[in-house]
C-alpha cells in the first residue's frame, strides 16, 4: 500500500499451526519437573497448537537515494535447540513443540538507515534491531542427558531477547564487487533456576561479528574471490576453581556462559575459471579452486580441562579444533 509518493507499507497476516498425532504416550511432569505419570494417546491428533503471525514493513523515501525502514513481525517457532555447554564436548538436542513444551514465540522489531551512492553501485545501510523471545527452553543445570527417556525433564522454560547493531557497505557494479559488514549484537536468556534467574549469555551470544568479501574479474573468464571473518567466541561455561572430596577433584563452575571460547577468524580464496561462453549452448560450465582457512587457523571448537599428570594441584585446559587448511576443486554445469 503506498501512502503519497515517498511512504510504502507491506503488511501480512500468517496463521501457524502444529498438531502432535498419536499413537504416542507422554511423560507427565510435576511443578518441579519430576516425572509423576504416563499419559496413552490413540492413533489421531491429540495436541494442537495455532498462532497468529502479524507482519508490518515501511519504506519512507527521503531522497531519490536514500531511504529509511522500520518492520515489525511476530514468528512462532515449533522446534527449539538446547545446548549442554558444560560437557567437554558440545551436546545439542531438537525439540519439537509437544505437551510438555510450548512453541517459542518472537517479536522482533527493526529500523534503519539506508543510502545508495554512485548511481547506485554502492550501497550503505544502518540497521537496529530488537527481539524478545517466549518460552524459550534451557537445560537445567547438571542436566542428564545420555540414556535418558524423559529429556522433556531436564529442561527449564523461560525467556530470551537480543538485540543489536549492523552496519554494511556493499559495491555490486563492477569488475570489483563485494561487502564488508559488521553487527555488535548481544543475546541473553532468563531461565527458572539457572543462574539465580538472571540474565545470562546465550551459547550462540557473540558480540562482535565481522566479514569482509571480494570479488574481481581478472578477464571475461576468469575471476578471483577472497572472504574474511572475524567473530568473538561463542559463550561458555568453564569451571573457576575445584575441590577434593574423597580423592576425587570436583570442579566449581562459573556462572551460565560466564566465559568465552578464543575469537574466530579466518580467511578464505578463490579462483574460478568459465568455460568457453556461447549463447548457443544450453549448458554453462566453470572450475572452482578453492582455498578454506588460508592461514591455517586453529579455530576452537571446544576446549577441555584436566589435571595436570605431572602436579595435581594444577588444571590444564586443552583446545580441540576440527578444520584446518581445506583445498577444494569443484565443477559447475548450469543449463
Amino acid at each position: 500500500m503506498s501512502l503519497g509518493n515517498k511512504l510504502q507499507i507491506d503488511y501480512g497476516l500468517r496463521l501457524s499451526i502444529l498438531q502432535n498425532v498419536g499413537e504416542e504416550k507422554a511423560i507427565l511432569l510435576d511443578p518441579a519437573y519430576n516425572p509423576i505419570d504416563t499419559i496413552s494417546y490413540e492413533a489421531g491428533v491429540y495436541n494442537t497448537y495455532w498462532n497468529l503471525e502479524p507482519r508490518i514493513s515501511m519504506r519512507y523515501e527521503l531522497t531519490e537515494s536514500s531511504s529509511i525502514k522500520a518492520s515489525y513481525n511476530r514468528t512462532a517457532q515449533y522446534i527449539q535447540l538446547a545446548s549442554n555447554g558444560n560437557s567437554a564436548t558440545p551436546f545439542d538436542i531438537w525439540f519439537s513443540s509437544s505437551v510438555q513444551i510450548k512453541p517459542q514465540l518472537a517479536d522482533q522489531y527493526s529500523i534503519g538507515y539506508f543510502k545508495n551512492l554512485r548511481d547506485n553501485t554502492i550501497e550503505l545501510s544502518a540497521e537496529i534491531y530488537y527481539k524478545n523471545f517466549l518460552n524459550a527452553i534451557d537445560f537445567k543445570d547438571h542436566a542428564n542427558l545420555l540414556f535418558n527417556d524423559h529429556l522433556e525433564g531436564e529442561l527449564r522454560i523461560g525467556e530470551a531477547r537480543s538485540y543489536g547493531l549492523e552496519l554494511m557497505a556493499k559495491k555490486s557494479k563492477g569488475r570489483l564487487t563485494g561487502w564488508v559488514s559488521y553487527t555488535y549484537s548481544k543475546a541473553e536468556k532468563k531461565i527458572e533456576t539457572i543462574n539465580d534467574e538472571n540474565w545470562y549469555n546465550a551459547k550462540y551470544d557473540k558480540p562482535h561479528d565481522f566479514s569482509l568479501v571480494a570479488s574481481y574479474e581478472l578477464s571475461k573468464r576468469i575471476a578471483i574471490a577472497s572472504t574474511f571473518v572475524y567473530s568473538s567466541g561463542s559463550a561458555v561455561t568453564f569451571p573457576t576453581g575445584r575441590y577434593d572430596f574423597i580423592g576425587v577433584s570436583v570442579p566449581i563452575y562459573s556462572e551460565r556462559n560466564g566465559a568465552r571460547l578464543p575469537d574466530y577468524h579466518r580467511l578464505d580464496f578463490s579462483i574460478t575459471l568459465q568455460g568457453k561462453k556461447n549463447n548457443k549452448r544450453r549448458m554453462q560450465t566453470e572450475w572452482v579452486l578453492g582455498i578454506y582457512n588460508a592461514y591455517n587457523r586453529k579455530n576452537a571448537f571446544a576446549i577441555n580441562f584436566k589435571q595436570d599428570p605431572e602436579n595435581r594441584s594444577v588444571n590444564i585446559a586443552e583446545k580441540q579444533s576440527i578444520f584446518s587448511i581445506v583445498p577444494s576443486l569443484t565443477y559447475n554445469a548450469k543449463f
